[in-house]
């Protein structure tokens, strides 16, 4: 991958921030009042159920410490548009599905860098050199907080532009991460090659058992069929372009992706493949 290309793609998902931003308005957070149950399970799901059971399947599994850090780190990224895209075709809780990744999103700034340092020296240990949480907070502000606040205030600016033009922008996001999924896996076919089945099963069940564990808590928990479905896909879709984008700021690369990058790789195209056939299943679901 060349140093443009690697220098190029925080900027690209600070424009797919922008667009998750042109998608939100205050309003949507209103949901959080009238809706507070299944707000916070979702919340709680996202910023503590992921990261546990990602910690579990990577103890037992025990991966090389490159891709079990590349693995939870997946774990410690929001939602994003592509929860939010599944949730409506599941005929789910858009309000609360857009409200989940807005607020995880923005919290993400504070999340990251704490939970990425803890993975770090864990499972990076013999790794040469130390990270910064303060440099990661600051990075996921530029990032994400602060272009999905810019893309809130050009929503509230100009509406009627924004909404016309939601396909596009939206068309241009999906193109970026397409590119930057496949270069994560040139910068490492190697390792691809021959970590592939194992690195693939255990995607598959951090993806599976997230789905049935969040939709088998939120029906403990009494929440609609309406709000399940949505708990459920937010709690096993995280945005992967997150984590390919801090590899490279996390072990201070300028040439290539690093393999903590595989696993979201992998992950972009896995949680489509998981998540299309079971949103066939439940959408009709009364």
């Amino acid at each position: 991958m060349s140093n443009i290309a690697l220098a190029l793609l925080p900027l690209a998902l600070a424009y797919i921030m922008f667009t998750l931003g042109t998608g939100l308005k205050l309003s949507d957070f209103k949901i959080i009042a009238t809706n507070p149950k299944a707000f916070f399970v979702g919340l709680f799901n996202q910023v503590i159920l992921v990261p546990v059971v990602a910690l579990i399947i990577v103890l037992i599994a025990t991966p090389p410490p490159a891709i079990a850090f590349g693995i939870m780190l997946i774990s410690f990224c929001p939602g994003g548009v592509t929860s939010n895209l599944l949730t409506y075709y599941a005929k789910g809780n858009v309000a609360l599905s857009v409200a989940l990744t807005g607020v995880v999103s923005l919290l993400s700034v504070i999340t990251l860098p704490i939970l990425i340092t803890l993975a770090f020296n864990h499972f990076m240990q013999d790794q040469a050199g130390t990270i910064s949480a303060v440099k990661i907070g600051v990075v996921m502000f530029l990032l994400t907080t602060l272009p999905v606040s810019i893309g809130m205030l050009a929503r509230y600016k100009f509406t009627q532009f924004m909404t016309r033009r939601s396909g596009i922008l939206n068309g241009i996001s999906g193109i970026f991460f397409v590119l930057i999924v496949f270069a994560v896996i040139a910068s490492n076919l190697e390792l691809l090659q021959s970590q592939l089945t194992s690195i693939g099963l255990e995607l598959v069940l951090l993806i599976v058992v997230l789905f049935v564990v969040s939709m088998l808590t939120a029906r403990l928990l009494k929440l609609s069929w309406f709000d399940t479905k949505t708990v459920a896909i937010e709690t096993s879709i995280q945005n992967s372009t997150t984590a390919i984008t801090l590899a490279p700021i996390i072990m201070g690369t300028t040439v290539a992706l690093p393999a903590i990058a595989l696993p979201a790789a992998v992950y972009g195209v896995l949680m489509y493949v998981i998540a299309i056939p079971v949103i066939a299943l439940i959408r009709n679901k009364e």
